[in-house]
């Protein structure tokens, strides 16, 4: 699934960072110059409705998350990119609930909602049963076809090409060392992350933070992405959060994508986090300001609760060190 797709390169990095042997310093200096901007929860599904499809996809109940993420899809008011990749989960439930039909329908919805990401569709195995079909051949068009139309649409559709491959590049590294923990494939990691935080400093300095409008929504996500790994580089990030704070509202800028470099900012400076996005080494969330109330901000970003949060990502790196 897509969502889970992104989160879990983000959350290789976010794990790795704590552990002493390579932990990279994260960021900034003092907590008063964060900004606290926020999407307003009014305008997201309640945590209930998110956290029950994600229990439900992965519980195997995949016509209950079908149905629970296309109603979020749907639902008037939600940010674009909640409804974009909500859109794109119910399409990877129904497909694993072996209904090709409304999966290629919310497929074309989550193109519809922007999703640009052929290189993810064509490796999501919980699209499976789906390729064979013969609408995916039209189904891989219409996405070149968004692409082709996207470049034309921003208004630097070069740089919007540049950061889709950084971004690229950034997860081939970052795969290659899952698959083969070893200190070559690290060091080749850390190396590109390095080369990658020149790059956006000097993308940020040249045209401010590369929002949708400028390089399209998958490009801004890769330079969210590439700036979340940046931790060698903490005044990059620091700038980059305060600059993507005011695009938030016009959604210019994911509020998933504010809300995990809001988190990893916070962390790195030694203050609790906000949204529960970073975990140690312990599997276990970073300390979190106002707990209570947590889910409440985690909805009103396009996250499920901490609990099943919690629950994906000891399943995705195992049980706690002891």
């Amino acid at each position: 699934m897509q969502g889970r797709a992104r989160r879990y390169t983000d959350n290789v990095n976010a794990v790795r960072r704590v552990i002493p042997a390579i932990i990279l310093a994260a960021c900034s200096k003092s907590a008063e110059d964060v900004p606290t901007q926020t999407a307003s929860p009014a305008a997201s599904p309640p945590v209930a409705d998110l956290t029950a499809a994600s229990v439900a996809y992965h519980a195997r109940q995949f016509g209950t998350c079908a149905r629970l993420y296309g109603a979020i899809a749907d639902r008037a008011g939600t940010p674009k990119g909640i409804r974009r990749d909500a859109a794109y989960d119910a399409a990877c439930c129904f497909a694993q609930d072996g209904k090709a039909d409304p999966a290629f329908a919310q497929l074309d919805h989550a193109i519809a909602l922007g999703m640009r990401d052929k290189q993810h569709l064509e490796s999501d195995t919980d699209l499976v049963s789906i390729r064979g079909d013969a609408r995916w051949p039209r189904l891989a068009a219409a996405i070149d076809q968004a692409n082709a139309e996207a470049d034309k649409a921003v208004k630097e559709p070069g740089l919007r090409k540049e950061l889709l491959a950084m971004r690229d590049a950034d997860q081939a590294v970052r795969f290659a060392w899952i698959a083969d923990k070893t200190a070559a494939k690290l060091d080749a990691m850390t190396a590109l992350d390095h080369q990658d935080s020149e790059r956006m400093r000097a993308i940020v300095a040249t045209y401010g933070w590369p929002g949708s409008s400028l390089v399209g929504d998958d490009a801004a996500n890769a330079a969210w992405l590439l700036v979340q790994h940046a931790d060698k580089d903490p005044a990059l990030q620091k700038d980059a959060l305060a600059k993507m704070a005011p695009l938030v509202e016009t959604e210019d800028v994911s509020p998933t994508d504010y809300g995990y470099l809001w988190d990893r900012v916070a962390v790195a400076e030694h203050r609790p986090q906000r949204y529960g996005t970073q975990f140690d080494t312990n599997r276990e969330p970073q300390p979190i300001e106002d707990e209570a109330h947590v889910d409440e901000r985690r909805a009103a970003i396009g996250l499920p609760s901490m609990a099943e949060y919690r629950q994906q990502m000891r399943k995705l790196y195992g049980a706690p060190n002891q």
